[in-house]
């Protein structure tokens, strides 16, 4: 807007320039009488023209700073967050994958009959031992770990810190299966802890993570 009345005020006195030129040459009496409102006229398509280019001015310096603060903070996500996020969406899909793949293999199983009573009762109690093996970290002693090897990357609370993203962002952070994992071999610039925590270790930070960063 502000550019367009520039041009306006600017093509009003270039015009105004080259008729009162054309008209002095014509005539030897002017501009007589009309000196004082051809001075007025000038002086205010000349003010006008000045401040709709400095408003201009300062639209585009709005602008400008608009698509750099726009673009600092895609930078700053590609120097920490993105880099974790594809990584950990490639991982959650891979894990999808496999989990579908297992499902299919499950289910071809299920249709095959059961051979005796002893199968039928093994499968119950291995169902029984699987249920309790899932969520079967400790969360309060997660805390710790958490507090000792992940607070300086991710934050006091797991919502970003020195280069970490926030957990509550992340696909894996989603499931204990699916932090044991990311734990467990890192990815994404993360560092594998598999040499560094133990298998309790990793599975207590885990539910901390999932029941207590992330809360669910």
């Amino acid at each position: 807007m502000h550019q367009t009345l520039f041009f306006i005020c600017g093509g009003v006195l270039a015009a105004s320039a080259v008729i009162v030129s054309f008209v002095g040459l014509k005539s030897d009496n002017f501009p007589g009488k009309w000196m004082p409102l051809i001075v007025v006229w000038f002086a205010a398509f000349a003010v006008g023209a000045g401040t709709f280019a400095v408003l201009h001015g300062k639209d585009e310096s709005k602008d400008h700073d608009k698509e750099y603060a726009k673009a600092s903070a895609e930078m700053q996500y590609e120097s920490t967050e993105g880099p974790f996020v594809r990584a950990q969406e490639e991982e959650a899909e891979e894990a999808k994958a496999e989990e579908g793949e297992s499902a299919e293999g499950e289910a071809g199983e299920s249709a095959e009959p059961a051979e005796g009573g002893e199968a039928e009762g093994g499968s119950a109690e291995g169902g029984e031992e699987g249920g309790e093996a899932e969520g079967g970290g400790n969360a309060e002693a997660g805390a710790t770990v958490f507090s000792t090897n992940c607070a300086a990357c991710h934050g006091d609370t797991g919502h970003g810190g020195a280069g970490g993203p926030d957990l509550t962002t992340m696909p894996l952070a989603q499931t204990e299966e699916g932090a044991i994992k990311q734990v467990t071999n890192g990815g994404g610039g993360m560092p594998p802890f598999s040499g560094t925590l133990s298998e309790e270790e990793i599975e207590n930070v885990a539910a901390y993570v999932v029941h207590e960063v992330v809360g669910k």
